[in-house]
């Protein structure tokens, strides 16, 4: 686990020089030690909604909203990806105009029984029944300042994780991807 939490740092390490992302510095990780501590000590606790590939190649930690097109492209082809040989993680980003929308929608997907299912439908416009709860409600608003500290402002937001550190912005077909890996 902790060497797949370096890995993950790295990687989103990569994220923060890209300028692309940040029109603010990040607010607390000032650092690639302090983005690797606080990466370290939050994501195991923020519980990604993760499609196993089973072939696995590779591991993508993606950052979305439920409000993003792009996005719902991604995870409606989820399975593409990983018949690709890509295991897909999710987390939410709630960019500032919609924050409260999207934390409400996306905590009843992190609040429902299914929640991969969940999660496709919300992608593909369709909220699950139940409510939120403020438990789900605040995994979300942690996912989020996550990516706020980091500096991702965009999404989709793919980061790769294993075996080496890149970054994907955008809605990428897993040939894309894959393609540019061996690169």
């Amino acid at each position: 686990m902790k060497g797949m939490m370096k890995t993950i740092a790295s990687a989103i390490l990569c994220t923060m020089s890209l300028s692309s992302f940040a029109t603010q510095p990040p607010v607390t990780d000032n650092t690639p030690k302090e983005a690797y501590d606080d990466i370290t000590r939050s994501l195991s606790d923020l519980h990604p909604i993760t499609f196993q590939a089973p072939a696995e190649k590779y591991k993508l930690l993606v950052f979305i909203d439920n409000q993003c097109g792009y996005c719902s492209d991604v995870v409606k082809n989820v399975k593409q990806y990983t018949d690709a040989g890509l295991t897909m993680s999710f987390l939410t980003v709630a960019p500032g105009a919609i924050r409260d929308s999207v934390i409400e929608d996306m905590g009843r997907v992190w609040c429902s029984a299914d929640k991969v299912k969940s999660l496709q439908s919300a992608m593909a416009g369709f909220l699950p029944d139940n409510d939120t709860t403020p438990a789900c409600s605040d995994l979300v608003t942690r996912q989020s300042a996550l990516a706020d500290r980091l500096g991702i402002t965009v999404t989709p937001v793919m980061v790769v994780i294993e075996p080496s550190s890149r970054t994907i912005v955008g809605s990428q077909s897993p040939e894309h991807i894959l393609a540019s890996l061996k690169k």
